[in-house]
């Protein structure tokens, strides 16, 4: 349930104003900072693993292209045997890498949901904050309020002893 405040009346001097939640915010805040700085680490970690991917990619077709020319030149059945074995382990490292990137990338929505946990808290207690800005606010134009009445009520006796006077 969300509830729509009014703003803290801007003729309000808030610079008595302290949130208790302040250090906890800023905490929060940097918190966030951590998790996004680790999130653009593993981003470019990925962009490296995808690359390094491609080169192997590249690599493995490379060799294949040149066993299959070696083959229709001349079959020697043990050049054959070897180059079949390179390229069944270049397939496996290739399948590696790509359960690497894989794990990478569940690292990478993970740790996007903990940004958004965390930015969630951060908004939260920044909503807080302002509720209790404009808290402060009106209990300020309410004892201001009270301090005009009492004055003016005060006034109001002198004036009319002063009118009684005259």
């Amino acid at each position: 349930m969300t509830r729509t405040a009014a703003p803290a009346p801007a003729s309000v001097d808030l610079r008595g104003f302290t949130y208790p939640l302040e250090p906890y915010l800023r905490k929060q805040e940097w918190q966030l900072e951590r998790l996004e700085a680790r999130l653009a680490r593993l981003l470019q970690d990925i962009a490296t693993a995808l690359e390094q991917g491609r080169a192997l990619q590249a690599q493995f077709d490379a060799q294949a292209q040149q066993m299959q020319q070696w083959t229709q030149a001349r079959l020697v059945h043990r050049l054959h045997q070897r180059g079949l074995a390179y390229l069944a382990d270049a397939r496996r490292r290739i399948a590696d890498h790509a359960r690497g990137l894989e794990a990478l990338h569940a690292q990478r929505v993970a740790l996007k949901a903990e940004c958004i946990a965390q930015q969630r808290t951060i908004d939260g207690l920044q909503e807080h904050r302002a509720d209790a800005v404009r808290d402060y606010a009106l209990e300020a134009v309410r004892l201001a309020a009270a301090e005009a009445d009492r004055d003016w009520i005060g006034r109001m006796a002198l004036r009319a002893a002063s009118s009684a006077r005259a």
